[in-house]
């Protein structure tokens, strides 16, 4: 029997047609959403427009559980505290990996902290050394601290003349994970660390990477497929230079003495290389590496540039964080043991995570199985979002939730408190891995700095606004202050 070619055409247009209604309908058992277009999904739902409002507007009506469909993914956005914690932390083992995404799979290759096979083992290696960190005679402690002095230094040097803090900070910052990672830091004029830190930068807050992630066709616009391109080739350099720093400690390396993450890792290969299946690798060690710069450097310049921001913008708060570190630290700048005795510091430090979350929607989760939440099933392969956000800005838990108000962390008696619904640094088996390091290094700096100067607008303007972008992370716009010396 001859099929005509215009039977197969009528065929092929009846499958396409088929799928088309079928890709525009929601299994209902699937959490509730917009109405799908074809082909394009429910992508015009969020193009183009803040992803923050957009799922506090479906929120609203569609509960705390809904879903978008965008390109070949089926995504479900997990809002409010209850909701994540049934997703992450009752069903955590079903909602812990990562999606198969171009930057996982083009950019990482599935190796590192991130995604793959190997990620929950390396993620134990890595917390084991970050909790009990301390190689040689330095503590981590002695690293930030020394960090925080180099860049008051600087900031002394503008002699209080309006200034862009953004790219020191992110200097300095990178600067601890070099102490804790390569063993040194680097000077902030050195032009190869310059470099680096740029590199970083652009990879963590390069717009199209979301996009591409749902939305792979793009690729084929040229614009967009050149800044991916990109973004492989500054990781490949990136890479490169992790290796040589490897090879130098290779040639120093003493197993009985450790003077940094390269070195513990180095022996850990030494340890696992009869291991047949082993991803102990010097390969799998410079993705680890990255990972701990693109999730620690960003993330915490940024929140320190959001607390500068408010900052400027509250006086008033200034000056109560300035009488409670002179009421309470003998001798300057605080050290962590200080930390108990400084509960507004440490309020205003929450409320600026609270107000400004740096990962306002985390970072995707995937289903490695079909699962049934809330009466809905979520399933295998949807991108699972974590909206931190609307825990952040649940009024339930913290009423007028856009207000600046650093006494929503202190109880009756003036003493620190966070709350539980406080998620910061997300929850379950993803939970930061860097946690720790973060929070420290967030009050030694922001106690560091306030300790030392006054922040002010810039010379006859009023104070920038609290506005910021949406990218991989969640930053504040380009601004400048006044960093003014107080008198010794």
């Amino acid at each position: 029997m001859v099929v005509g070619v215009g039977t197969i055409l009528v065929a092929l247009i009846v499958f396409l047609v088929t799928y088309l209604l079928m890709r525009c309908r929601r299994p209902s058992d699937l959490p509730p959403g917009p109405t799908p277009l074809p082909v394009l999904g429910n992508l015009k739902v969020i193009w183009g427009k803040n992803l923050l409002d957009v799922a506090a507007t479906l929120q609203k009506k569609y509960g705390d559980i809904f879903s978008l469909s965008i390109g070949p993914y089926w995504m479900v956005f997990i809002n409010r505290y209850d909701a994540l914690r049934d997703v992450f932390v009752k069903h955590g083992n079903t909602f812990s990996d990562r999606p198969d995404v171009w930057y996982l799979r083009e950019v990482k290759k599935k190796k590192g902290l991130a995604a793959g096979y190997p990620w929950k083992e390396q993620r134990a290696f890595t917390l084991n050394l970050l909790r009990g960190f301390g190689f040689g005679t330095r503590t981590m402690e002695s690293i930030i601290t020394e960090e925080c002095e180099k860049f008051s230094e600087l900031l002394a040097k503008t002699e209080g003349k309006e200034f862009a803090i953004s790219g020191v900070v992110n200097k300095a910052v990178s600067n601890v994970i070099c102490s804790i990672v390569l063993g040194k830091r680097f000077s902030y004029d050195d032009k190869e660390f310059d470099k680096f830190v740029k590199i970083i930068t652009e990879t963590v807050v390069n717009e199209y990477t979301p996009k591409v992630n749902i939305l792979p066709a793009l690729l084929h616009i040229p614009k967009v497929k050149m800044r991916c391109d990109n973004c492989i080739e500054q990781n490949n350099l990136i890479r490169a230079w992790f290796q040589k720093q490897i090879d130098e400690h290779k040639e120093t390396l003493k197993e009985d003495h450790w003077r940094d993450f390269i070195d513990a890792y180095l022996v850990q290969i030494k340890k696992m290389k009869r291991e047949s299946d082993t991803q102990f690798t010097e390969e799998n060690l410079k993705y680890v590496i990255l990972d701990l710069f693109s999730g620690g450097t960003e993330t915490t310049s940024s929140t320190i540039g959001w607390a500068v921001l408010c900052l400027v913008n509250h006086p008033e708060i200034q000056e109560k964080i300035r009488t409670e570190l002179q009421k309470n630290v003998s001798k300057g700048p605080p050290i962590l043991s200080d930390r108990h005795n400084l509960p507004y510091c440490e309020a205003v430090i929450h409320e600026v995570m609270r107000l400004e979350p740096i990962l306002p929607m985390s970072i995707s989760h995937t289903a490695s199985e079909d699962t049934v939440v809330n009466g809905y099933r979520i399933p295998k392969g949807a991108i699972v979002v974590p909206n931190l956000y609307s825990v952040m800005h649940d009024e339930k838990v913290f009423p007028d939730s856009h207000r600046f108000d650093p006494g929503r962390f202190l109880d009756g008696n003036g003493k620190f408190h966070a709350p539980e619904k406080f998620l910061p640094f997300s929850l379950g088996k993803r939970v930061c891995p860097g946690e720790a390091l973060a929070r420290n290094e967030l009050f030694l700096f922001f106690t560091s700095l306030l300790w030392k100067f006054m922040i002010l607008p810039p010379e006859g303007q009023s104070p920038p606004p609290i506005v910021g972008k949406i990218g991989v992370t969640y930053a504040p716009l380009p601004f400048k202050a006044r960093f003014v010396k107080y008198r010794d």
